[in-house]
């Protein structure tokens, strides 16, 4: 394990108790150290039913101060903390369970039924099996095969993609 993947656990390892306490979830964090310039910290919450800006500025204020104290980064760095967005990523196997019924772009990391991008209706999670259904067809996707996957919104009706 590199070094900056050690210091995302062990920030990972610090904050989530601090999120979980506030009902909050750490779906989350990006490091940037480049070669020169400042490193940045980005921390992406979210709760079920969304995450309010309120909520976003007391935890920022409460991480920043206790990674002040922690001194966990030894270099000065920009603390940024947001909402994962509408079209969010799926990183997590519970979040393919979690956003079951929505609408998700899957890639997947080579040819499944002819395609790598692929584009429907989270069924879910079963076994480490993706189920997605597209154009009235459910197709078993492996978790492994999928390089990403996110949330979409479908321009057409937004309420599909909610």
């Amino acid at each position: 394990m590199g070094q900056t993947e050690d210091l995302k656990n062990r920030i990972q390892d610090l904050l989530q108790p601090l999120a979980e306490a506030n009902g909050l979830e750490l779906v989350d964090l990006e490091l940037q150290r480049p070669r020169r310039g400042r490193t940045t910290l980005r921390l992406f919450l979210d709760r079920p039913g969304g995450i309010t800006l309120e909520e976003i500025a007391r935890f920022s204020r409460v991480a920043g101060e206790l990674l002040d104290v922690h001194d966990l980064i030894p270099e000065s760095y920009n603390l940024e903390v947001s909402s994962p967005g509408l079209t969010r990523e799926l990183k997590k196997p519970r979040d393919y369970e979690r956003y079951a019924g929505r609408l998700v772009r899957l890639i997947t990391r080579g040819p499944i039924n002819g395609r790598q991008v692929h584009r429907g209706i989270l069924r879910g999670l079963e076994d480490n099996r993706v189920s997605l259904e597209e154009g009235g067809q459910v197709y078993s996707i492996p978790l492994e095969a999928i390089a990403r996957a996110r949330l979409d919104i479908d321009m057409k009706s937004p309420d599909k993609g909610s």
